[in-house]
């Protein structure tokens, strides 16, 4: 029944779910709170992880290249500059964005 397109087949879905994981776990799935304006879909504004990570890279992020990436790169981007996260992959993030040229120097 994905994607849910609006407020009713959103409550749907999540009704659904629920009822699917009490009939499984006998216990209802606690519901989060959902962020209506998440920091991916922000263009007008860098991530302050992503700004501290890049630096760490000394690597040069615009504004003008946040912008132009789509959300779903924002989010990784993100989720790769979280203290919490390994990191490994946030350069190669770079460069498979158009950030960071694989010819740059670090």
């Amino acid at each position: 029944n994905l994607p849910c397109n609006t407020s009713s087949e959103c409550q749907t879905y999540r009704q659904w779910l629920q009822n699917l994981i009490i009939a499984k776990t006998g216990q209802p799935a606690k519901e989060l709170d959902i962020d209506p304006n998440p920091p991916w879909l922000n263009k007008t504004n860098i991530a302050q992880s992503v700004q501290t990570k890049t630096q760490e890279h000394r690597v040069s992020l615009s504004l003008e290249q946040w912008s132009n990436l789509n959300p779903a790169q924002r989010f990784a981007l993100i989720k790769l500059s979280r203290p919490s996260h390994e990191n490994k992959n946030f350069v190669p993030a770079l460069q498979e964005f158009g950030i960071l040229s694989i010819d740059s120097t670090l």
